[in-house]
């Protein structure tokens, strides 16, 4: 059974349903969470508990998400968890109380686990092996200017009609994020293989750095992320100095499109990895010169906008292609977690020992993370891609057929 082709224009309906899903979903308290308060009364708070609420259902179901792939296939998945997130959309429009809310988010947080970038890269990855990795940086590129798109054009939207009229809105941008992702092939590329003890050893190990790794670089990141506004008024600057998060998160992933095969995985890890606690000390350092406040965020929404491509693309290198969606379903529950506590733990943080204590316990975590970097880089019995391509084709009366030119994967 040989590997399918990847269709040309998968990479850009993918990037579009993702930016979609990511827009009406995650970003979407950011532009109403206002407006809702003012005619429901409900503090901001009560609001956002929602999506926290969505992130725990996110790691709740994080471990069938493998099993639904295998059963159903990545377009069913995927078109599933798009069309829950829609019909949430349109339940919070009607819901008049808290607990409704919160009730249209628990689904929310199904449809999110299903449709958004894990389940998808698992289900291209699950279809293409080795191939799906320009895919998937390229899905990431047009992704990250979801909030950039959706939080000026829900404000936009307000000035015309209520919040409610909005999430109707939001649950027809829903529909045809569904028909975009039919684009997604039905099939699934299974593979049998008898894997030796050794190499179950050594996927287990780098599954245990692996989770970790995700965890804690989640935990800083989403901290980071939530209270960057914070950050920006204590050293006097204005929030829009916000914008460059934005700009450096897809300028990043831009270039990693262009650079290609010339990075790989584990070179994107190490250098994501180094760069995290370099760049915090530029925070740190704005205390004297104002100007590193501006350059910290630009250069941290760069990194964070790696994270996603090394959250995704690393398993390729760790784990053979067979196993993706199953261990990145287990392994990405503590990072799930840790998006769910980081806001609070964060608020935390700020208010007993201030935003510059708060910085400086997260350099002292990202240092622990670049160690993990290290460790997984350079761990024994690591796989590759044509190690894990020789695998695959190891099977029981099938063989799948490597890519025609390697380089090109």
């Amino acid at each position: 059974m040989e590997t399918p082709v990847l269709p040309r224009r998968l990479a850009l309906t993918a990037g579009c349903n993702q930016l979609i899903n990511w827009g009406i979903s995650f970003y979407m308290p950011g532009t109403l969470a206002r407006s809702i308060s003012a005619d429901r009364g409900w503090s901001s708070p009560q609001i956002y508990l929602g999506l926290t609420l969505a992130m725990l259902v996110m790691a709740a179901v994080s471990p069938f998400v493998a099993r639904l792939l295998a059963r159903f296939g990545g377009q069913k998945v995927v078109m599933g968890g798009t069309l829950l997130i829609a019909i949430s959309c349109a339940v919070m429009a009607y819901t008049q109380t808290l607990f409704g809310w919160y009730c249209a988010w628990l689904v929310t947080g199904v449809g999110m686990r299903l449709s958004l970038y894990d389940a998808l890269f698992a289900a291209l990855v699950n279809l293409y092996g080795q191939q799906a990795r320009r895919t998937i940086s390229r899905v990431t590129l047009a992704g990250g200017l979801a909030s950039a798109i959706f939080w000026p054009l829900g404000d936009g939207l307000l000035h015309i009609m209520g919040w409610q009229d909005v999430l109707r809105v939001y649950a027809l941008f829903g529909l045809l994020s569904v028909a975009l992702i039919r684009t997604l092939p039905r099939q699934r590329l299974t593979v049998t293989t008898k894997v030796s003890a050794p190499p179950l050893n050594n996927e287990r190990r780098n599954g245990w750095l692996y989770a970790v790794f995700i965890a804690l670089i989640t935990f800083v990141s989403n901290g980071t992320s939530t209270h960057l506004p914070e950050f920006i008024t204590h050293f006097g600057l204005p929030v829009a100095v916000g914008m460059l998060w934005g700009f450096g998160q897809t300028g990043a992933r831009a270039m990693e499109v262009m650079a290609g095969t010339r990075v790989t995985p584990f070179n994107l890890t190490l250098f994501t990895a180094i760069a995290m606690p370099i760049c915090f000390l530029v925070g740190l350092s704005s205390a004297l010169f104002v100007w590193c406040a501006a350059g910290f965020v630009l250069g941290y929404g760069a990194i964070n906008g790696l994270v996603t491509l090394v959250k995704a693309t690393l398993p390729l290198e760790l784990f053979s292609p067979e196993s993706y969606a199953a261990r990145t379903g287990i392994l990405l529950i503590p990072g799930q977690l840790m998006a769910a506590v980081s806001p609070f733990a964060y608020a935390w943080l700020n208010k007993t020992l201030g935003v510059v204590g708060a910085m400086w316990v997260s350099a002292g975590l990202t240092l622990v993370i670049t160690g993990l970097a290290i460790a997984i880089v350079r761990l024994p019995g690591r796989l590759t891609a044509s190690h894990c391509i020789q695998r695959a084709t190891l099977t029981n009366g099938y063989k799948t057929a490597p890519p025609a030119n390697l380089s090109d994967t």
